[in-house]
């Protein structure tokens, strides 16, 4: 698995623990419409949004978030 510059993708969520929730819950996501493709299953998750050829749900992750395809709204605005 090939990870993108960190620091780029701290930089766009905003620190390590945004960076980490952020990544960690659309690897889970993923993880669930892999296992679920896999066995032919209809799941209400939205699909990968990069074109990768690997099933790792992690490394799809990292790549969206590389490509700005997923984001956070954590931060000062969400609390209002």
């Amino acid at each position: 698995m090939e990870l993108p510059d960190v620091e780029e993708l701290i930089e766009s969520a905003g620190s390590k623990y945004s960076l980490c929730i952020i990544v960690s819950k659309r690897a889970k996501d993923l993880g669930e419409y892999i296992s679920a493709r896999k066995k032919m299953e209809r799941i209400n998750v939205i699909h990968p949004l990069v074109d990768i050829e690997t099933d790792d749900p992690m490394e799809i992750a990292f790549s969206e978030m590389k490509e700005g395809k997923i984001s956070s709204k954590i931060g000062k605005d969400s609390a209002e």
